[in-house]
């Protein structure tokens, strides 16, 4: 059956480019699948509202198509001829602008009330509902899977850790030699970690430091991803 892209797009037969282009703009964004979680079914009228304006906003594949439907150039036979809905849920354009205007005050709210969790700040790094603040750079948290901790391979405290261990040995017999070999034993073992953001833009390292610290900042981050992800009620 041949679809009827002027009923796609809530439009007439001898509507304007104008009104082409003003109608498909409302459908397009009303409809885009990322504004809906990637819903087939809004895939789908997406794919068929894009045809639609593809088709009757060039002069010669609309011409075709209106032949295909038996349409005349008379415009005002064309209008008695054909009584056609404005959309699939049967709403006006007003009606469109209205609901987009709603949703995008409420998605305002909802990123308002974001910004007022906090879930972790310090001098390196500020985390809240919908962003990680880092070295001055923002991280939207809903661009991001998750959150883990990687070793960082370049530091090393062993020639530290060396060093002290030498002066601890010489300056046994004082009491500063036993907290030299300590620190010295301590620097030996200690390994500093990155926290890692992982999503579909990439990795991103943002601050560095001893693993629990690290694994308690990667904790709080992946709470406020799964939190930005799936909100409270």
């Amino acid at each position: 059956m041949l679809k009827n892209y002027y009923q796609l797009l809530g439009l007439s037969p001898d509507c304007t480019k104008d009104e082409i282009k003003k109608a498909y703009r409302i459908y397009a964004t009303k409809y885009h699948p990322d504004k809906q979680n990637s819903d087939k079914f809004f895939e789908e009228r997406f794919k068929e509202i894009k045809e639609a304006y593809e088709i009757l906003i060039d002069e010669n594949k609309r011409a075709a198509f209106d032949s295909k439907l038996n349409i005349t150039n008379n415009s005002s036979s064309r209008r008695s001829k054909y009584a056609y809905q404005r959309s699939y849920a049967n709403q006006t354009v007003n009606d469109v602008i209205n609901n987009l205007n709603k949703e995008s005050n409420e998605k305002s709210a909802q990123e308002r009330t974001k910004r007022r969790k906090v879930y972790y700040t310090s001098k390196d790094l500020v985390l809240n509902g919908l962003y990680i603040n880092c070295s001055g750079q923002s991280y939207e948290l809903g661009d991001y899977d998750f959150s883990t901790i990687r070793k960082d391979d370049s530091s090393s405290y062993v020639s530290i850790g060396i060093v002290l261990i030498i002066l601890g040995v010489i300056t046994f017999t004082f009491v500063i030699g036993t907290f030299f070999l300590i620190f010295g034993v301590l620097a030996l073992f200690h390994k500093e970690y990155f926290v890692v953001l992982i999503g579909k833009k990439g990795d991103v390292s943002l601050v560095k430091g001893g693993k629990a610290k690290m694994r308690k900042t990667s904790k709080l981050i992946n709470k406020a991803i799964n939190e930005n992800v799936n909100p409270r009620t």
